[in-house]
């Protein structure tokens, strides 16, 4: 497990660590015996030995994490979800967090309060990606993809489930509510547009992703949504 190096402007505090995993191998002894009777019985569930492997290897690496920073033995950690159904920790003070893995990565964030999101894709060719661009882009977005300027189109996808993953909220209903282009303005790497439900400003930033992946990170200084969310 390695600690990523951000990039400029993100907040102190924050951290990712990038997980590369062995779909192959069997399962751990030690990432087992740090898992609930509840996480094992949902990686069990999971059809494909590599899917397992994901499941079983990244929460057993958080548990690591957040034992680190809580003092508390990983194996005795109770996790919950909150109102909007991000997992959180449960009877004690500790880092947020979040989770993303794809293939044989896995990231995973801490920050110190506020909310924090990532994600991370593996690359596909852009002539693959292009029917989702009405699924996944706003209606500015899709009039940049199509002109060939600005992002390309897995770099936002990252970066707008990152951001919404921040939120907690459904990622497929809030993809075109959010607008992302390079920012002139250091240092933010991103200019973020959106109609979204919430109240805090919002942050994204690129990751530096193992080759054939992309990543991204996002962070809000509070959870403050809309009243008439």
């Amino acid at each position: 497990m390695q600690r990523l190096r951000l990039a400029d402007g993100v907040p102190e505090g924050l951290e990712v660590w990038c997980l590369t995993l062995d779909l192959s191998a069997p399962i751990a002894d030690g990432d087992y015996r740090l898992l609930s009777p509840g996480e094992w019985q949902r990686a069990q569930r999971l059809r494909h030995h590599a899917d397992v492997v994901r499941a079983v290897a990244t929460r057993a690496a958080l548990r690591r994490l957040l034992s680190a920073h809580t003092g508390i033995a990983p194996e005795r950690l109770v996790f919950t979800r909150n109102a909007y159904g991000k997992p959180e920790l449960e009877g004690i003070d500790g880092p947020v967090f979040n989770v993303s893995h794809s293939g044989d990565a896995a990231l995973i964030a801490l920050a110190p309060g506020g909310a924090v999101g990532v994600d991370i894709e593996r690359r596909r060719p852009e002539a693959e990606l292009a029917p989702l661009y009405g699924l996944v882009l706003s209606p500015s977005e899709q009039c940049d993809q199509i002109s060939g300027v600005e992002l390309p189109f897995m770099e936002r996808w990252v970066i707008k489930e990152a951001v919404l993953k921040t939120l907690g909220l459904g990622i497929a209903d809030h993809l075109q509510a959010l607008s992302v282009s390079p920012s002139s303005v250091p240092p933010t790497i991103y200019r973020l547009e959106h109609s979204l439900p919430v109240l805090s400003p919002l942050q994204a930033w690129p990751l530096p992703a193992p080759s054939g992946y992309a990543a991204a990170l996002g962070y809000a200084q509070s959870e403050r949504y809309s009243t008439t969310f």
